[in-house]
C-alpha cells in the first residue's frame, strides 16, 4: 500500500493488458473490452452513474455548472464523449485526455446555490475523485455482470473487473483518489459510501425524472432541424427511454432503488431478462460495426490488421536450421 502522501503512478502503456493472448481469460478480457466501446452497454447501463449525485458534494459541484439544466441531453453526450478518446485514443491522446479532463475538473470549486447553499465542494477532492471514478468504472463492469450474470463465477468477476480497471485507471496523485483495485476492495468501498453518504437531494430527483423526458440534443445540426425534430423526439423518448430504465434498475445497488423509488417486481424481471437475452444475442450476431462506436471500431481494426502484418514475420533473424 502506498503512503498518502505519495504520488500514485500512473498506469504504463507498456504494461501487458488482460487482453492479450499471454493472459489467462483472455478472451474474457476481450469481450469486456469490446463491451466497453459499445454506445448500447452505455445507454443501457448509463443511469447507474446517478448515484455520483447521491453524494452531496457531488450533486452540489454539477448543480453549480448548469450544465444539466442548460440542456441534460448535451451534457450526457459530451460525458459520453470523452470515455473513447481514454478507452480507445493512442497512448498520446488517453493521457491528454485524461489531462485536460483533470485540468477541467480544477474549475469546479467553491460553495454551491438554491438547494445546496453553503456545501463546499471541489471535483479534485480525493474523496469526490474517487467517488466519481469508481462509479464511472462500475457503469461498465455492472453492466457486463449484469448482463452475464449466469455465466460468471468470482474469478470471472474479477477479470472482468481489472479490464476495466485497466482501461480507465486515470488517478489523481493522492492514494486517497485511488478507485479500488479488486471486487472485493470495490465492494467493500460501495458498501461504506453507500452507508455514510448516499441520500436524496434535489438534484438527484431532478436528474433521474429528466432521463424519460430528455430535451433534443443541440449539438450537431442548424436549429431549425431541431425544431423540426422535436415533436417525434418528445413522442420516442419515453419509449426508448424504457430498456434503459428497466435494465439500470436491475443493476443498481439496493440504496439507489431506495433513493430513487424503484418498485421491483416479476414483470420487470421478465422484462430484464428479455432485454439481456436480446443484447447477448445481437453482441453474438452483428458485426462487429455495427455494435461499437468508431474510434472503438478503428481500434478494432487495426488491431486485426496489426495481427496480420506481424502473423508472416520471422521470429528471429538469427541463421535458419538446415534441415537434414
Amino acid at each position: 500500500m502506498n503512503s498518502p502522501d505519495l504520488p500514485v503512478s500512473a498506469p504504463t502503456d507498456t504494461a501487458v493488458p488482460p487482453w492479450d493472448p499471454s493472459q489467462p481469460h483472455h478472451e474474457l478480457a476481450a469481450d469486456v473490452r469490446w463491451w466497453t466501446g459499445m454506445p448500447i452497454a452505455f445507454g443501457l447501463y448509463g443511469r447507474l452513474a446517478l448515484d455520483q449525485v447521491a453524494y452531496r458534494e457531488v450533486a452540489a459541484a454539477v448543480d453549480a455548472t448548469g450544465r444539466f439544466a442548460e440542456n441534460f441531453t448535451n451534457r450526457g453526450i459530451r460525458s459520453y464523449l470523452w470515455g473513447p478518446l481514454l478507452l480507445f485514443g493512442d497512448a498520446a491522446d488517453r493521457h491528454a485526455t485524461a489531462d485536460r479532463l483533470e485540468t477541467m475538473h480544477g474549475q469546479v470549486r467553491g460553495r454551491g446555490k438554491g438547494h445546496f447553499e453553503g456545501e463546499r465542494y471541489s471535483a479534485l477532492d480525493p474523496a469526490l475523485w474517487k467517488w466519481v471514478g469508481t462509479s464511472s468504472l462500475l457503469v461498465f463492469y455492472t453492466g457486463y455482470v449484469a448482463t452475464y450474470r449466469e455465466d460468471l463465477d468470482d474469478e470471472q468477476r474479477e477479470v472482468v473487473y481489472r479490464t476495466v480497471l485497466a482501461m480507465s485507471d486515470f488517478d489523481l496523485t493522492s492514494d486517497r483518489s485511488r478507485v479500488p483495485q479488486t471486487v472485493a476492495e470495490m465492494t467493500e468501498y460501495y458498501e461504506s459510501v453507500a452507508a455514510t453518504e448516499l441520500a436524496d437531494n434535489e438534484f438527484l430527483q431532478w436528474a433521474n425524472a429528466q432521463f424519460d423526458a430528455l430535451p433534443v440534443p443541440t449539438l450537431f445540426g442548424p436549429h431549425r432541424l431541431h425544431r423540426a425534430i422535436a415533436p417525434f423526439w418528445r413522442a420516442v423518448t419515453p419509449v426508448l427511454a424504457r430498456p434503459a430504465r428497466i435494465c439500470s434498475a436491475a443493476a443498481a445497488h439496493p440504496r439507489m432503488r431506495e433513493l430513487l423509488g424503484t418498485e421491483w417486481n416479476a414483470r420487470r424481471a421478465w422484462e430484464f431478462r428479455c432485454y439481456t437475452a436480446a443484447l447477448r444475442a445481437a453482441r453474438r450476431v452483428l458485426p462487429k460495426w455495427m455494435l461499437l462506436e468508431p474510434l472503438a471500431y478503428n481500434r478494432y481494426r487495426y488491431e486485426r490488421l496489426r495481427a496480420a502484418y506481424t502473423r508472416p514475420q520471422l521470429a528471429s533473424f538469427g541463421p535458419a536450421s538446415t534441415a537434414r
